[in-house]
């Protein structure tokens, strides 16, 4: 089965090149082609603006859970091949921003279980100081819990006839693109954050990944008088452009290790993607 991957950082335009790339394979099949959205936080349904799941093309595992479901990347894998190999159509198109998320949909590789929230918490602990705190918190909980190692995240087989179409802007671009989508975020969030905090007034669980994430801390704070609106979106920007490196370190990663193994095209712009995109992906 074909799977054209659009992988990128936040703000580079891959929403619209995987909703085009989607209309024109379904031009050349003849049926609806799906796309997938490969993303840790667009799956929560309180959070459209937030985590910009506006699009001109409908696609999958957007706005399905509430922000108390716990999402991971084994649901995220098993929901994402449910649908590529249900869709019935001869290709499916992946709208990726997480990287993990993407290597664990179209490789075949071991995932680390999950583990209890107590020692969860017992690792958050004592990873504080950590250089990555993220990193070595997982790497604590899963020692705790007595999990076996895991082999390599990216040499697993594909499981697809994979198309990877790598956009990655030059930085001032990128970081432009940025600037626009925090000032989007900030007019358009504050619904959302009020709702969050409406949920956890109420005493809800809300999921702590998605009270951290970039625009909610942010919003909350403002509402909790802790930041001024500009000082909410200067912050939103600064750790957009973090996650937007982080994100391209990973995809410079897998861009490599694919090649040779499955078609692979780093592009600059969304136009020159579209402007290509018929011979990338044979249509």
């Amino acid at each position: 089965m074909q799977v054209v991957a659009v992988c990128g950082p936040t703000a580079s335009g891959k929403s619209g090149v995987a909703d085009e790339i989607s209309g024109l394979l379904s031009e050349t099949c003849g049926l609806w082609v799906t796309t997938v959205v490969v993303d840790s936080m667009q799956v929560y349904r309180e959070l459209p603006e937030i985590t910009n799941q506006t699009r001109d093309r409908p696609a999958e595992l957007v706005g399905i859970v509430p922000v108390t479901h716990e999402w991971t990347v084994a649901e995220h894998r098993r929901r994402a091949r449910r649908v590529i190999e249900g869709s019935g159509a001869p290709a499916a198109v992946l709208d990726a921003g997480t990287g993990m998320y993407l290597n664990a949909t179209v490789l075949d590789i071991p995932l680390a279980p999950k583990v209890p929230q107590e020692l969860r918490r017992r690792a958050e602990l004592a990873a504080v100081g950590a250089e990555n705190p993220r990193r070595e918190a997982r790497r604590i909980e899963l020692k705790l819990y007595g999990a076996p190692e895991r082999g390599s995240i990216w040499e697993g087989d594909l499981l697809y006839d994979l198309t990877l179409i790598y956009l990655r802007p030059e930085r001032t671009v990128l970081d432009l693109a940025i600037d626009r989508r925090s000032e989007r975020i900030v007019r358009r969030g504050i619904p959302e954050a009020l709702e969050l905090r409406r949920l956890l007034e109420a005493g809800a669980p809300v999921n702590p990944s998605v009270l951290g994430s970039i625009g909610v801390r942010e919003l909350l704070a403002y509402l909790r008088g802790e930041l001024s609106l500009e000082e909410a979106r200067e912050k939103i920007c600064v750790r957009t452009r973090h996650l937007a490196r982080r994100q391209m370190r990973w995809f410079d990663k897998l861009s490599r290790i694919l090649s040779g193994r499955a078609g692979v095209t780093v592009i600059r712009s969304p136009r020159e993607a579209l402007s290509r995109a018929r011979d990338i992906i044979g249509a």
